[in-house]
């Protein structure tokens, strides 16, 4: 089997055209007799259909090149193209200022924002678009990716898959270095989104894991979380990677309500006692509520807003959805920016029976239909014991 794969590794002839060519040969001509006219030109088009075979295949066995290895379905070796060690962060902007990157600026910051799949690809071609329809932002590039290995992944990768990445129109100087080099191999947070069914690289601003000639791998980024790689074995990186995913907690840290909960929002049971329609001060109808606590479940921990509100308290709100008086609802409330505020994917109804319902299909409780407060509370809990141990 080893021997095979090398094999596969060094030539650039599709597999099955190769299989496919040798059956042909193989095969034994049956003389046409009743159509002359076709037994003709049968010939004919053999001859043809050898010579366009010898035009496709000669070339590439002549060229068999280490650089013609990347674009070989047949390999998944983890070895890219020489890799310059330069920082994304070093790039200027035509006016001479240096771009500011810090979204990012270690590994479990991707699963504090959404849950991208890891995993090591290599990159089979690239193309260039330009979308008129969206400013700024128009010229992209499409690159063809091989999934080589899935570090992880909440659902089976498709072996081949197109990412799309923006060029940033041209307010970087270099702007290309942040982009997929054809040929060159990367482990890569890859995010799917269904509107629009494409694939995105997350970070790719801030940094962007490539692999070398060596199996080395290059972080471009100046986060120490993330540069402490560089240089180290590729599997170094998948390695933290397997860490971070691996956390018993980690199921209920990647979901939607568990990111709220673990970073910024309030979970609380509360009762509407009274709602009345206002406007804010851009003109826009709200829902201004007075509210009492029944309970409070989690608070996340952080320090840029107070939450002051204990059990049994009432105090007011702004809901950006109607919520029924005299109703005992179970809600993420935001306490930022003038809050506590409420927003209807944040809100579900609890039932007689003490199961939740959510009161809108796209809410972050849809998924937990059926649930009870006290499991939400628990979920809420892990969330937060796997942000505080690996993002805190």
């Amino acid at each position: 089997m080893t021997k095979y794969i090398s094999y596969l590794d060094n030539i650039s002839v599709d597999e099955k055209l190769h299989e496919r060519t040798m059956e042909l040969l193989a095969m034994k001509t049956v003389p046409i007799t009743k159509n002359r006219t076709v037994f003709r030109y049968a010939g004919m088009a053999a001859c043809v259909a050898v010579l366009i075979l010898c035009a496709i295949t000669i070339p590439a066995l002549l060229k068999n090149t280490d650089a013609d290895i990347p674009y070989n379905l047949g390999s998944t070796s983890i070895i890219g193209l020489p890799v310059e060690n330069f920082s994304l962060a070093d790039l200027h902007r035509p006016d001479g200022e240096t771009q500011k990157r810090f979204l990012y600026s270690r590994m479990s910051d991707f699963y504090s924002f959404d849950a991208p799949s890891f995993a090591f690809v290599r990159v089979i071609r690239t193309e260039q678009q330009t979308d008129p329809s969206v400013f700024l932002s128009q010229e992209k590039q499409i690159s063809t990716l091989q999934i080589l290995s899935s570090v992880w992944s909440k659902s089976e990768l498709p072996k081949i898959i197109s990412v799309t990445q923006s060029k940033f129109g041209g307010c970087c100087e270099g702007e290309k270095t942040n982009l997929l080099r054809e040929g060159g191999v990367y482990l890569l947070p890859l995010v799917y989104l269904d509107e629009g069914d494409k694939w995105f690289v997350a970070g790719d601003v801030d940094v962007l894991f490539e692999v070398d000639e060596k199996g080395l791998i290059w972080s471009h980024s100046q986060q120490e979380g993330f540069n402490c790689f560089d240089g180290q074995s590729a599997n170094a990186a998948a390695d933290a990677i397997i860490v971070l995913t691996s956390d018993e907690n980690f199921p209920a840290a990647i979901t939607t309500f568990g990111i709220i909960a673990s970073n910024w929002g309030v979970l609380a049971e509360a009762t509407v006692i009274e709602s009345a329609v206002g406007i804010n001060q851009w003109g826009l109808e709200q829902n201004l509520l007075e509210l009492k606590a029944e309970s409070i479940l989690s608070i996340a921990p952080n320090d840029w807003h107070t939450w002051q509100f204990e059990n049994g308290d009432e105090f007011r709100a702004v809901s950006w959805c109607h919520l029924k008086q005299g109703t005992r609802y179970l809600i993420l409330f935001d306490p930022s920016e003038g809050g506590p505020n409420i927003e209807e994917r944040n809100v579900a109804i609890i039932n007689a029976d003490g199961t939740i319902t959510a009161v809108s299909k796209d809410s972050n409780f849809t998924e937990f239909n059926g649930c009870t407060s006290e499991y939400m509370k628990v979920q809420a809990e892990h969330s937060i014991a796997w942000h505080t141990l690996h993002a805190g």
